[in-house]
């Protein structure tokens, strides 16, 4: 398959993906205001026409539902990808090295689907609760892309890394745009003139307590 060829199918696949969550905006909604904060978001991340492609025709304005929707097409491509390893995974049957690697992708893929669920507790549904929680939904966000790439490093085979890269890359691609978009979040609010401060500290309830809790 050329790079053309690539680009079209994978362009193909973020539209499919993006139709799944919300109703596409009519001409109507695609307003200078919602083009401005899609244009803020994604002047952050590394792949602008993959942040482009996701949120111009979300009908919102409102930075805090497009930034959920970038970590929503994240978590619907891991879901994709763990569908995609369970279908493989019966043909490499008698392939030690491989059903090995495929069983440990879909561990780390699990993985980040129990990290999903602890950065939607963090992240809440406003850019105060986002803020409030900038720090762990940052971690979070960057455990979920670190499980795509420890998946992949771990697979030596060539073919067997194609096959697998080609059914899980959406997952580790949009999961990538959200880490950009949380490690840029100061450049985010500044452009979008949100005075909201972003709270540098660890709110992870999961975190256990400092030292000083046991010698109290």
């Amino acid at each position: 398959m050329n790079t053309p060829i690539k680009l079209t199918f994978l362009i193909l696949c973020i539209a499919l993906t993006a139709t799944a969550f919300v109703v596409p905006a009519k001409r109507a909604d695609v307003t200078p205001e919602h083009e401005k904060t899609v244009a803020g978001i994604c002047s952050v991340v590394e792949d602008k026409n993959l942040c482009s492609i996701t949120l111009k025709t979300v009908p919102s304005n409102d930075p805090a539902f497009l930034v959920r929707y970038l970590a929503t097409a994240a978590e619907s491509s891991v879901k994709k990808g763990l569908n995609f390893l369970s279908e493989i995974k019966p043909k490499y049957k008698g392939n030690s090295f491989a059903t090995n690697c495929i069983t440990g992708c879909e561990k780390q893929l699990n993985n980040a689907l129990e990290d999903f669920a602890d950065f939607w507790k963090a992240a809440g549904k406003n850019i105060t609760s986002m803020a409030d929680n900038y720090f762990t939904c940052k971690k979070k966000m960057t455990s979920i892309f670190t499980y795509h790439s420890t998946c992949l490093d771990d697979i030596y085979d060539k073919t067997l890394l194609k096959e697998v890269q080609g059914g899980i890359g959406l997952g580790k691609r949009m999961s990538g745009e959200s880490v950009d978009v949380f490690a840029g979040m100061d450049k985010v609010f500044n452009t979008l003139n949100i005075k909201t401060k972003l709270n540098q500290q660890d709110t992870d309830s999961l975190l256990p307590p400092p030292l000083s809790f046991y010698y109290t």
